[in-house]
């Protein structure tokens, strides 16, 4: 009963700290998976790794990624890879359909093949300065470039397919912690804030970061994912604040979606977001065991 009373109060406070006026953009909720193809529930789901015809689901609590086919009538839980030493958390999946995972456990990162099969472990090959690096977080770009979140020598290291180092942008002073980045189609790319409520950018020629949005603070709790859509609109999940934030391609606010509960459309600590080319929405909904699939619609 103590534990329902203070969910409640969250929930109560979350709404009052965060109210906002309504988001434009239109998503629709689509579905909701609880299960993978035996019948196994989800565990606390941290990763989603989105692709045009699947997307794969970073099961954590029971060591295991999961895939689901995705039509226009169904979404279908169709193979389940085991990962019995690891603690998957962020999934991303290559345009050949190679799956690459983050390790909690190792800070290492995963290779699978479409098969299902382990391949390896990423390895960087040529970088210069430290040797050493810890992804927070990681995502490849539509030719499969490499773009890791290296919290260790402060900087996002950008490599070839072939795991080559291409370059490296260091990060931007005065930040307070980096959570996620993410990639445009045009190769911009941004970097999340989240103990800061920020957002930085850096355009494919740019060798350093600058602010993008600031602020956010004032409309988000703690936001550590991040996605883009096919217009530039930027989602940001709020874990603490279990929602999801919208920032427009010129860097402003466009308000709250979605609120704290049980409900299709509700979240509690939701984790990773991914967005694929179709403009699918897909977010795990880490504590509420399972992963919420949406339409973003356009105006």
């Amino acid at each position: 009963m103590r534990q329902l009373f203070v969910f409640l109060f969250v929930v109560l406070l979350s709404g009052a700290i965060f109210a906002a006026p309504c988001v434009a953009a239109k998503i629709k909720h689509r579905d909701t998976v609880y299960k993978d193809s035996v019948d196994l529930s989800l565990k606390q789901p941290e990763g989603v790794g989105c692709s045009d015809g699947y997307f794969v689901v970073a099961d954590t609590g029971n060591s295991q990624l999961v895939r689901y086919s995705m039509t226009p009538q169904a979404l279908t839980p169709e193979s389940v890879f085991p990962l019995p030493e690891a603690s998957p958390i962020i999934a991303q999946v290559s345009s050949k359909g190679e799956i690459y995972v983050l390790d909690g456990k190792s800070r290492t990162i995963i290779k699978i093949s479409q098969e299902g099969q382990v391949t390896g472990k990423l390895k960087p090959k040529g970088l210069t300065g430290s040797k050493t690096f810890i992804p927070r977080s990681f995502k490849l770009d539509k030719d499969d470039n490499i773009y890791l979140l290296d919290i260790f020598s402060e900087r996002v290291l950008v490599l070839n397919p072939a795991e080559e180092y291409v370059k490296h942008i260091d990060f931007p002073e005065g930040y307070k912690s980096f959570s996620d980045l993410a990639i445009s189609q045009q190769g911009r790319l941004y970097l999340l804030d989240g103990v800061a409520g920020a957002l930085y950018v850096a355009n494919p020629s740019s060798k350093s970061f600058e602010l993008f949005s600031s602020g956010l603070k004032e409309h988000m709790n703690f936001p550590t994912s991040l996605a883009l859509d096919s217009h530039g609109t930027l989602y940001l999940s709020d874990q603490n604040g279990s929602g999801l934030a919208l920032v427009g391609p010129d860097g402003s606010f466009l308000g709250r979606k979605f609120g704290m509960g049980w409900e299709d459309g509700q979240f509690y600590y939701p984790s990773q977001v991914c967005i694929n080319d179709r403009d699918t929405l897909i977010i795990a909904d880490k504590n509420n065991n399972r992963v919420q699939v949406f339409n973003i619609l356009e105006d």
